[in-house]
């Protein structure tokens, strides 16, 4: 592969920008649902956006290339937490505990708790909630029947029911 001197020298083709354009902002919504970290967020969706640069011919032929980047994105959210994870653990068995409080933004609690549902609930809920996605598209971007997304949201939205409750963050009633 030839060396390239600027990114001026970077072919990119006008329907990957047209799909970057359309799509960025969307992918950096659900994985920051998914982390709740902006950096986090846009690092992410960068990598998957090289990624599809990178293999755009191919990507750009698939039935739903929104749905390919959306399942990229969230491999390497889910790739990037694990490590973090891992990362976090090691620390924290060499250094004193360091705390560290969010900033106070609208709705933050509400998508902590998201975080804290399992890894294919917290991802339908988001892609759901967030990207105001319909169950057969879910199912697309995250590789499972339509059947195990009603189950997934079924069971985040009552798992989440009954965190929001214990934290006295709603009315037992919803």
């Amino acid at each position: 592969m030839a060396e390239v001197d600027s990114w001026s020298d970077v072919e990119i083709p006008e329907p990957f920008v047209r799909f970057f354009r359309a799509e960025y902002p969307a992918v950096v919504a659900l994985v920051y649902g998914l982390s709740g970290s902006r950096a986090a967020a846009e690092d992410v969706t960068q990598e998957a956006f090289l990624r599809a640069h990178r293999d755009w011919r191919r990507v750009q032929a698939m039935d739903s290339p929104e749905g390919w980047i959306r399942r990229v994105a969230i491999n390497l959210a889910t790739s990037r937490w694990r490590r973090l994870r891992a990362e976090a653990s090691a620390l924290a068995r060499i250094s004193p505990p360091v705390s560290f409080v969010p900033p106070d933004e609208h709705m933050s609690m509400f998508w902590e708790e998201v975080r804290r549902l399992p890894t294919r609930q917290a991802q339908a809920v988001t892609l759901h909630y967030l990207e105001d996605m319909p169950v057969d598209q879910i199912a697309a971007v995250l590789g499972v029947a339509h059947g195990t997304v009603k189950a997934l949201l079924s069971q985040g939205r009552e798992r989440l029911r009954r965190q929001l409750i214990a934290k006295g963050l709603v009315d037992d009633e919803v």
